[in-house]
């Protein structure tokens, strides 16, 4: 079906099934909004590879601000066709804010020239771009009107869909790092023996979850990570402090998919602040077309947070645990970690992992990258569960166990001895988990 020319019938039958489907579904639900998502794809290729990708990226889209707007979604359907993409979106909401919505991905997101979003009211009506200020469409390559550009044939059919290959290409790095992120959280997860965390033998110090609450929770925060990416790209002119309060916001939501993924355990929520950073970082900066190096990746991340632990110290009571683990520790958590541009990933596990990795291989390295994340971090997951006295047993132990291995390679004995005494004091080192994620991921993504 994918790359198949679509004769003229079967495109105009299938303006005339949309057009009926539209009817039956404003007479179904009444007073009711509907937003009508096709694709500009010229010519007879509707169905291509790169239409696929828009689409997908154009339904995620329209998702997410029903999310964000909290507006009500009735019924979803959509098709994929030889005549083309199509999807209808069943609305609960005001027609006028749902257009003003749709229109600002069609006029501000990368490939929004491509994305066809029409909204239609309760009578059927479709509303126009030019009533809320926007220009008619422009040309999917130049600036031209569009319809100027299609009378005159300015540009060829082969033209056209190589300039929408090469638009998909160039966004397709989102993706790419989407996947990175998915690996890295697996790699952590999978990683086996871990003292006192979920890994393929058991559960470590945890009763609510176990490896396959991580799969789950996995599989609903990547799709987030892409909006992380896109979002930042999209909006990297604006000041940090605006751009980080963005990033937050979708991280919030990315933490409701979890809950629902995992029905209410927490498996991923300090990950999640993690990959909102870099990924925000990244899309800044690749928007920028500036090298994704340790120093511009620390630099960006320290940037966008810088304001974080000020702001949350100031939210804090007396008495709250973010207050009382600061006066115990001295330290700031992962917010610390984090307003440093993560100087303890870029600066001391990321080196130590990639030496580990020439000497050891891979499942080595992780195994000592983690042991020196644990005798390193402040980890308030760790403190939470067993104060100061489990934090400072877990630092201490790590450290001999991790002195030991850099002489002799076989660490499973130790870390299952360390994972046993890990669970009877029911200790769980969460935030050294997710830096181990978080190297894992700079090692691969990371320009030299």
């Amino acid at each position: 079906m994918i790359d198949t020319h679509a004769t003229l019938e079967s495109i105009l039958n299938a303006k005339e099934k949309r057009a009926q489907r539209q009817k039956e579904l404003l007479a179904h639900f009444g007073e009711v909004s509907l937003i009508c998502l096709s694709l500009t794809i010229p010519g007879s290729l509707k169905l291509s590879h790169s239409a696929v990708v828009i689409f997908d990226i154009a339904l995620r889209e329209i998702r997410f601000l029903l999310e964000r707007e909290t507006l009500t979604l009735l019924a979803f359907e959509s098709t994929l066709a030889i005549s083309g993409a199509e999807a209808i979106f069943t609305c609960q909401a005001r027609s006028e804010e749902l257009k003003r919505l749709t229109c600002k991905i069609e006029e501000e997101h990368p490939l929004g020239r491509f994305m066809d979003i029409d909204v239609l009211d309760a009578q059927g009506k479709i509303l126009s771009r030019e009533a809320f200020g926007y220009p008619k469409r422009r040309c999917l390559i130049c600036d031209n009107e569009a319809k100027i550009c299609a009378r005159a044939h300015v540009h060829s059919y082969e033209e056209l869909h190589r300039h929408i290959d090469a638009s998909v290409q160039k966004h397709a790095w989102k993706q790419s790092i989407a996947l990175w992120c998915k690996r890295a959280m697996k790699t952590e997860v999978e990683l086996t023996p871990k003292p006192g965390l979920v890994d393929q033998a058991n559960s470590g110090a945890h009763r609510d979850m176990d490896i396959s609450t991580f799969y789950a929770s996995i599989e609903a925060i990547v799709p987030w990570t892409q909006r992380f990416l896109e979002e930042a790209y999209m909006y990297a002119n604006e000041e940090p402090q605006t751009a980080f309060s963005r990033l937050r916001r979708i991280g919030i939501a990315c933490e409701n998919a979890m809950f629902e993924a995992t029905r209410g355990v927490n498996t991923h929520k300090g990950m999640i602040f993690c990959l909102a950073l870099l990924c925000g970082a990244i899309g800044r900066l690749k928007a920028r077309n500036e090298s994704l190096t340790c120093q511009a990746l620390q630099t960006e991340i320290h940037v966008l947070c810088a304001h974080v632990v000020e702001e949350d110290l100031m939210r804090q009571t007396p008495n709250s645990a973010g207050m009382r683990f600061f006066k115990e520790t001295g330290s700031l958590g992962i917010r610390g970690v984090a307003q440093s541009g993560f100087a303890l990933v870029f600066e001391t596990s990321l080196p130590f992992f990639r030496e580990c990795y020439a000497r050891f291989g891979e499942e080595n390295a992780l195994k000592q990258t983690l042991l020196l994340l644990m005798s390193t971090v402040e980890d308030s997951t760790l403190w939470s569960r067993g104060g100061l006295e489990g934090l400072t047993f877990t630092k201490n132990e790590a450290q001999k166990i991790l002195h030991v291995s850099l002489k002799n390679q076989n660490l499973d004995d130790a870390l299952k001895r360390f994972d046993q005494a890990m669970i009877a004091k029911n200790l769980s080192p969460g935030g050294s988990a997710d830096l181990l994620a978080l190297t894992w991921l700079l090692s691969r993504i990371v320009e030299s």
